[in-house]
């Protein structure tokens, strides 16, 4: 191969990992929109159970409690639309921003209405099921743009650390969803079979939502998670689970019970605050590392002294100890064809074949890795779709949905991504 065209082929290879650091730096910024995410939902949760003790006690319990838990979610607010406006600066727009600002505007639309929903509850003007319904819709809308981060991620690790904090995430929002339900239930003094419905579906969503998180998340993580599933207040929220589900307490005692649920559940979501904050550092500290590590062998390319051969060795990068070829240093190393070749001499066409067939096998490396992530989000979005055609085409509520699945789920012996995807397949067959 002539000497200009090899030098072409690696300035080629060098353009692709100057994308690939782009793609991660669009990554970060992502990451820490989604740290930003991470603070509001949890302040909108505290908000919601507040609302629901504060309505079920008919204005008598957590007035202080929840004028605070407004206050911060409001400041938290701000940090959110604070970190937002870069966004609107970037004068490029990677892939997958479009469906990514669609989320970003749908959540900002959820955020206006946010005003109204608490002057109602203060005056005690609207139901209680109506305010989980509209903090639960806008937490889903924020949730939503963590997905589409995940969704939209091309690095396997960084894909994985995303599937692992929105399934956490999509985990802790179902316990507070639980810590609602069970507020508005125990201040009755009881739980109607929907309401007990309902409390049972959230339970079962946690589960395979964790489920999923431990699939994916980093050893640290795990490992957190499991001291909160072994806590006194967990074994505690299970003990008052079973009381949700078997008997009806008096007025007093009801709302004794309420507290104590509030109290219990909060404890329990507060320490999965703390496990999301050491899987929003990881994935921070991800997305940094592998800048970082990109950016340096790019910047070899840079250097006056460092010739073709350094060029393409920043092209190669540190896939040449992943797929070493056959040439060995005397103590065993493996050596690519860049310093095989020598700083500064030219490459023969061989070695930049070798390149560009390292390249490619790096290439569908992360192909491979990429598709256990793709398939978790993918398994969610279909899962997702079929409760909404049963919705829309029965006339169920979404508990009736996912209990309708679950159900079918057990009686044909199959997954529940299984089950939904013939729902879906189903429904398009149909029209």
């Amino acid at each position: 191969m002539p000497q200009r065209n090899r030098r072409e082929v690696v300035r080629f290879l060098v353009a692709a990992r100057q994308c690939e650091i782009e793609n991660l730096k669009h990554l970060l910024e992502a990451g820490r929109l989604v740290l930003s995410i991470t603070g509001l939902v949890h302040r909108l949760q505290r908000e919601r159970g507040a609302s629901n003790l504060f309505l079920g006690s008919g204005g008598q319990c957590y007035g202080e409690q929840l004028q605070d838990y407004q206050d911060a979610a409001t400041q938290a607010e701000r940090e959110l639309r604070a970190r937002l406006g870069g966004w609107l600066e970037h004068t490029q727009c990677p892939h997958g921003c479009a469906r990514f600002f669609a989320r970003i505007a749908t959540a900002l639309h959820g955020l206006a209405g946010l005003p109204e929903l608490r002057e109602q509850v203060r005056a005690r003007s609207i139901a209680v099921t109506a305010v989980m319904t509209g903090f639960n819709d806008l937490i889903r809308d924020l949730l939503a743009v963590v997905f589409e981060a995940a969704d939209s991620a091309a690095d396997p690790q960084i894909s994985r650390a995303l599937v692992a904090l929105f399934n956490f995430m999509q985990g802790k929002e179902l316990a507070g969803q639980e810590r609602a339900i069970g507020a508005a239930g125990f201040s009755q003094g009881g739980f109607d079979d929907s309401l007990r419905q309902a409390l049972l579906h959230r339970i079962d969503a946690q589960e395979r939502s964790f489920e999923v998180f431990a699939d994916f998340c980093d050893p640290q993580s795990r490992a957190a998670w499991q001291q909160v599933a072994a806590s006194p207040h967990t074994s505690e929220v299970e003990r008052l689970r079973r009381i949700a589900c078997t008997r009806t307490l008096s007025g007093a005692d009801g709302m004794e019970t309420a507290q104590a649920w509030f109290a219990h559940t909060t404890h329990r979501i507060d320490a999965m605050k703390r496990v999301e904050e050491g899987l929003e550092a990881h994935l921070e500290g991800l997305c940094e590392s592998r800048i970082e590590a990109a950016g340096s062998e790019l910047a070899a390319a840079d250097a006056p002294t460092a010739g073709f051969a350094a060029l393409a060795l920043a092209a190669a990068g540190p896939f040449a100890t992943l797929f070493p070829d056959a040439q060995t240093e005397a103590d065993g190393e493996a050596r690519s064809p860049v310093l095989a070749a020598g700083i500064g001499a030219p490459l023969s066409g061989r070695s930049v074949m070798d390149l560009v067939h390292q390249q490619s096998r790096r290439l569908q490396a992360m192909e491979d890795e990429m598709h256990a992530a793709r398939k978790a989000l993918a398994e969610r979005k279909v899962i997702e779709r079929a409760k909404a055609l049963l919705m829309k085409h029965r006339g169920l509520s979404e508990d009736e949905a996912h209990r309708f699945l679950r159900q079918t789920t057990m009686n044909q012996n199959r997954r529940l991504a299984e089950v939904a995807e013939s729902v879906v397949s189903m429904a398009e067959m149909l029209g």
